[in-house]
């Protein structure tokens, strides 16, 4: 019984984390990686208008 409430529980709990994370769309790491895609040593940080779209 105790395995199928962990079951159950992850499967929810991944089901809400992926719908509000789909809600909001790409968040600031998603949108500085899209600026320079790859690794690079000299990519600093998104201008501040960029950040966070609140």
């Amino acid at each position: 019984m105790d395995l199928l409430h962990k079951a159950v529980y992850g499967f929810v709990t991944g089901a809400v984390a992926d719908a509000l994370a789909a809600r909001n769309g790409p968040g600031p790491g998603e949108r500085h990686a899209a600026r320079l895609p790859g690794r690079h040593a000299g990519s600093g940080p998104l201008p501040r208008e960029d950040g966070h779209g609140r």
